[in-house]
């Protein structure tokens, strides 16, 4: 393993059990989630690349996390909480003026 790939791994499992301890049963997919929006690209590209190869040493919550990064690409809200301000014709309100 690399050490970009080892860094990769040890931050994707950190993530997915400090969500497991927050979110329980939803924890892959918050992880998703997270790896989906505030992740680099390349760094999604490494990681599932890596997950293809085997992805030894992602814990099963990451590696569902991976699986699911890789197979179902974008990302919903993270909560419904980020949805509020939705209005009815399902466009949230401006706050630029």
């Amino acid at each position: 393993m690399s050490a970009t790939i080892d860094k990769l791994v040890r931050m994707a499992n950190q993530i997915a059990t400090e969500l497991e301890h927050q979110q329980g049963a939803n924890a892959a997919t918050a992880t998703w989630d997270h790896l989906w929006h505030f992740w680099d690209p390349r760094m999604c590209a490494q990681i599932i690349a890596y997950l293809d190869q085997g992805g030894d040493g992602l814990n099963d919550m990451a590696r569902e996390a991976v699986t699911m990064l890789r197979d179902k690409g974008t990302a919903p809200s993270q909560t419904p909480a980020t949805d509020f301000a939705v209005g009815a014709d399902g466009v949230p309100p401006s706050d630029a003026g």
